[in-house]
C-alpha cells in the first residue's frame, strides 16, 4: 500500500496505523477532531494536485466540505509562512517554493439538484464555479458542469426551442415514473421528452468523464443512509451518471439548502454513479467525515464486503481509496477499537462496561444471567467478552456483574431528584433541552425549593421557514387593519417591553379553550411588540408599514437564497416567544429565560469563529448573577456538519473556566445531555432517568402548541420522517429498551418506585464535576 507522504506524517499522531486489509477493507486514517481533518484533507488534496497537474478531480459542495475549504485556502494564502523550518508544508512533506497551479485540472461536478438555476445561490453548479474555479482558479474550459434549469429540444417541425425545466413542471414535482408511463395529455408528453432528454445530457456527462481517463481525485462526504454524492442506499456499484430521485435521508439533508423538505421533495438529482468513481483504478477516492452520526454505517462500508446497502463500499475496488475520520467517525469499527484498548497504557471502567454491554447486546444475553452463571462458550462468545476479561483481569460473571450494579446504580440516581439547587439550563438552540430532558424539568421545577434559569445561546433563527414567517406577517397584518390589535391588552401595555408575560398568559389561555384564533393574536402581539422596540415607535401604521415591507421582501425571495438580516431578526423573535411559552406551562418567570444570541452563529459559508468579548463574556456574566449549583449543556465535543452545538459547547467551556477563576466559592456540577442529534452509550452515562407514558403525552402536547415553527418539520432529522418530539420518544424508548435487554422488565415493574414502575422511556445524562468536564473536552479547539 502506497502512503503518500501527508499520509505519514498524520500517521505519526495517528492512535493506529493502516490496519491489515483483513480487518479494514479500505484503509482508515484517524485524528483527534474535526479541524484536523480538514487540514489533512486539504493537504492531501494540494500534494495530489503537485503530482498529477493535469488530472481530473471531483470535490464536494454544501456544506460537507466546508473546512476543507477554509483550510485549503488558508494554505494557499499562507504558503511562504507554512514553508518556514517550523511550518506543516515542509513536516507533511511539501517543499514547492510556490503554491500550486490549478488551471491545468479537470473539473467534474458531482451532483446537481434537478431542476435548479446554476445561478441559484444554493446550487451546486453555483457552489462550484464561486469557490473552486473562481476561488482557486481552475479553468472553466476544462469543468465539466451540470445546468438542469434548461433543456434544447427539437419541435416536431425540426425547429430547435431552448426550454425551462421549471416551465414545463409548473407545480415544481419531478416525476420520472413518466419515463415509463404513457403520457396523459400535451403537458405530460412534454415533460416526458425533457426527462429522457436529461437521460442523454447524463449519458454524454459520463462518457466526456470517461474520455478523460475517469476521475483522478474524488472527495466525498457520506450521508445517514451511506450516500456519497447521490449514489443512496441500494445503488448499484455499476451505476453510472444519471437522472434519479433522493430517498427520504438524503432529503433531510439537502432540506437546509433548500429552504425546507418540502421544496426537496420536488426535486430529482442528477449525479455521477459508483463506476463513474471507480472507472480510473488509480482514483485516490478520499472519503471524509466527523462525529459519530454515522459511525456504524462507515463500518459497514469500511469491513464489510461490498453490497449495494453501502454505496461508499464500492470504493473497496479502488487500491488508493481512503478513509479520512475523526475518532468519534471511526468509533464502531471493530478491530480498531480493541486494538486501542489492548495498546492503552489505562483502561477505564466506563470502557470495560461498554465491551461487556456490546457483546450482551451481539450474543442477545441479559446481565442478570450473565452475572448469575458466566454463561460463557470461549470459542463463541463476542470477542468483546474476551478482551474484557482481559483488560480487567476479572472473569466474565464478575465483571458483568460489576457492570450490572453501575448500571442500577445510575438509574437510582436518576431516580433522586436533587433539591434545593440552582439550575442554569443551556442550550444551542431553543428546543435543545426540550428533546433532551424535557420530563426531568417536571420533576425538577415541581419542589419551590429548586431555581430553574433557561438560558439560549443562539438565535436559532435557520430553523425558521420562510413559509412561517410569511404566515405570521400576514396574520399580523391584518390584525393590525382590522383593530383588533388591542382587545385584549392596551396600547401602553402592548407598546412596553416589560409587560410582555401578558401575551404569554393570553396564548396559554386561549390553547386551554382551543381557540386557535386567539392563539394567533396573542402571537400577532407577540411580534407587534418586538417590532415596536425594533422600530423604536408606537404608531400601528409604522408596525404596518414595516410588516408590509418584510412580507414584500419574502414573497420575492427564491427559497434557499440568503434571507434579508430583517428576516433572520423575526425568525428570532419567534423562536424567543416559542422557548417562553414551554416553561410558561410551569409557572416559571419570564425573567427567568435568557436569549443570548451569540454572535457567531450564522448560515454563513464560513461561520465567526469565537471571540471573548461577544460569545463568551455574556454567558460568564450570566453565571456571576445566577451562580448555578448544576450547569446543564449539550455534550457534542466533535463537531461536524453545522457546528452549533460544538461552538456553544466550547463557549461554555470557557466561560466556566473564567467563572471559577473568579468565583470559586460553590463549584458547580455539570449535566451533559445529548438530544436528537446523538445519543450516549450506556456506559457512557452515569445518570439515568426513567420516563413516563404521561410525560411523552405532554412533550407532544408542548411540543405542538409552542413549537409550531417546528411542527411541520421542515429540517428534519435523517433519522424520522416526523417531529422531533416524535424522535425523541423513538430515542428514550429505544435507550429504555436496551436497558431491559440488558436487565430484564422485572428490575422496572418490580420495583417499589413509582418512577421505575411507570417507566417505558429512559434519559441518558453525564452527570460530571468541573474539573471531570474540563478533562472531557480538553481536546477541543
Amino acid at each position: 500500500m502506497k502512503q503518500s507522504s501527508v499520509e505519514k506524517y498524520f500517521l505519526k499522531s495517528a492512535s493506529l496505523p493502516f490496519l491489515d486489509k483483513q480487518f479494514e477493507r479500505i484503509p482508515v486514517l484517524t485524528v483527534n477532531n474535526y479541524i484536523t481533518l480538514a487540514q489533512l484533507t486539504a493537504l492531501r488534496f494540494i500534494e495530489w494536485v503537485y503530482e498529477n497537474p493535469e488530472g481530473v478531480v471531483s470535490l464536494p459542495a454544501g456544506n460537507s466540505p466546508r473546512h476543507f475549504i477554509k483550510w485549503l485556502y488558508y494554505y494557499l494564502e499562507n504558503w511562504d509562512t507554512e514553508r518556514k523550518k517550523n511550518g506543516i508544508l515542509p513536516a507533511a512533506g511539501i517543499t514547492a517554493k510556490q503554491p500550486p497551479s490549478f488551471k491545468g485540472l479537470h473539473f467534474v461536478q458531482m451532483d446537481e439538484f434537478f431542476p435548479i438555476a446554476p445561478d441559484h445561490e444554493r446550487s451546486f453548479h453555483n457552489f462550484v464555479k464561486k469557490w473552486y474555479i473562481e476561488g482557486l482558479g481552475f479553468d472553466i474550459q476544462k469543468a465539466i458542469l451540470f445546468n438542469t434549469s434548461t433543456a434544447t429540444l427539437f419541435t416536431d417541425g425540426g425547429t430547435r426551442q431552448s426550454l425551462r425545466v421549471d416551465d414545463i413542471f409548473p407545480d415544481g414535482t419531478i416525476d420520472l415514473s413518466l419515463r415509463k408511463k404513457l403520457p396523459a395529455d400535451e403537458r405530460g408528453r412534454l415533460q416526458k421528452k425533457i426527462i429522457r432528454h436529461f437521460d442523454q445530457v447524463c449519458e454524454d456527462f459520463e462518457a466526456s468523464i470517461r474520455a478523460l481517463g475517469g476521475i483522478g481525485f474524488f472527495l466525498s462526504g457520506i450521508g445517514p443512509d451511506g450516500h456519497i454524492a447521490h449514489n443512496t442506499f441500494g445503488s448499484s456499484h455499476h451505476s453510472s451518471t444519471r437522472l434519479t430521485t433522493m430517498n427520504y435521508q438524503t432529503m433531510a439533508v439537502a432540506a437546509r439548502d433548500l429552504g425546507g423538505i418540502e421544496e426537496v421533495r420536488k426535486k430529482a438529482v442528477v449525479t455521477i454513479g459508483l463506476e463513474t468513481i471507480t472507472f480510473n483504478p488509480a482514483c485516490v477516492a478520499i472519503i471524509f467525515a466527523a462525529g459519530e452520526e454515522n459511525a456504524e454505517i462507515i463500518a459497514r462500508a469500511v469491513e464489510s464486503t461490498p453490497e449495494i446497502t453501502s454505496p461508499a463500499s464500492a470504493l473497496q475496488k479502488l487500491k488508493n481509496s481512503r478513509f479520512y475520520l475523526t475518532e468519534g467517525a471511526a468509533s464502531k469499527l471493530t478491530e480498531r477499537r480493541f486494538k486501542k484498548l489492548l495498546n492503552a497504557k489505562t483502561v477505564t471502567g466506563t470502557e470495560i462496561d461498554r465491551l461487556i454491554i456490546d457483546g450482551a447486546f451481539i450474543s442477545e444475553t441479559k446481565l442478570t444471567a450473565l452475572k448469575r452463571t458466566g454463561l460463557s462458550n470461549e470459542r463463541t462468545e463476542p470477542r468483546h467478552w474476551q478482551i474484557a476479561r482481559q483488560l480487567s483481569k476479572k472473569s466474565l460473571q464478575k465483571a458483568a456483574e460489576s457492570t450490572y450494579n453501575a448500571i442500577i446504580e445510575k438509574i437510582r440516581r436518576g431516580l433522586d431528584i436533587p433539591k434545593p439547587q440552582r439550575f442554569l439550563h443551556t442550550g444551542p438552540h431553543h428546543d435543545d433541552i426540550e428533546l433532551a430532558y424535557f420530563p426531568l424539568v417536571h420533576h425538577l421545577v415541581r419542589s419551590p425549593k429548586n431555581l430553574n434559569y433557561f438560558c439560549y445561546m443562539t438565535s436559532g433563527f435557520t430553523s425558521v421557514t420562510n413559509t412561517f414567517v410569511t404566515e405570521k406577517l400576514a396574520t399580523l397584518i391584518r390584525v393590525i387593519k382590522s383593530g383588533k390589535l388591542y382587545n385584549a391588552v392596551s396600547k401602553n401595555e402592548l407598546f412596553t417591553m416589560e409587560r410582555r408575560e401578558i401575551e404569554i398568559h393570553g396564548y396559554l389561555n386561549a390553547i386551554a379553550q382551543q381557540n386557535t384564533y386567539s392563539a394567533g393574536l396573542y402571537t400577532a402581539m407577540r411580534l407587534c411588540r418586538h417590532c415596536a422596540e425594533l422600530l423604536q415607535t408606537d404608531s400601528d401604521y409604522t408596525i404596518l408599514a414595516y410588516a408590509e415591507e418584510q412580507l414584500e421582501l419574502l414573497q420575492r425571495h427564491t427559497p434557499g437564497s440568503t434571507i434579508p438580516e430583517t428576516i433572520t431578526q423575526i425568525k428570532s423573535w419567534i423562536r424567543q416567544w416559542e422557548a417562553e411559552l414551554v416553561w410558561a406551562h410551569f409557572g416559571l418567570d419570564i425573567r427567568d429565560i435568557y436569549h443570548l444570541q451569540l454572535k457567531f452563529y450564522s448560515d454563513a459559508m464560513f461561520p465567526r469563529e469565537l471571540h471573548f468579548e461577544r460569545d463568551v463574556k455574556p454567558i460568564v456574566d450570566l453565571l456571576m448573577k445566577i451562580k448555578p449549583t448544576t450547569v446543564t449543556l449539550a455534550v457534542d465535543p466533535e463537531g461536524s456538519g453545522p457546528d452549533t452545538h460544538y461552538k456553544t459547547l466550547l463557549a461554555l467551556r470557557k466561560a466556566l473556566q473564567s467563572y471559577i477563576n473568579e468565583y470559586d466559592k460553590e463549584i458547580p456540577r455539570i449535566w451533559g445531555y445529548r438530544n436528537v442529534w446523538s445519543s450516549f452509550h450506556p456506559a457512557e452515562a452515569t445518570m439515568i432517568v426513567p420516563v413516563s407514558l404521561n410525560s411523552f403525552a405532554v412533550l407532544h402536547n408542548m411540543f405542538n402548541t409552542c413549537f409550531l415553527s417546528q411542527k411541520s418539520a421542515s429540517f428534519p432529522s435523517s433519522k424520522l420522517d416526523g417531529t422531533f418530539s416524535e424522535l425523541a420518544q423513538k430515542i428514550w424508548v429505544q435507550q429504555f429498551n436496551d436497558l431491559t435487554r440488558l436487565l430484564g422488565k422485572s428490575v422496572f415493574y418490580n420495583d417499589d418506585h413509582p418512577m421505575m414502575r411507570r417507566a417505558y422511556g429512559a434519559i441518558y445524562f453525564k452527570d460530571m464535576s468541573y474539573e471531570e468536564f474540563m478533562d472531557e473536552t480538553r481536546e477541543m479547539k
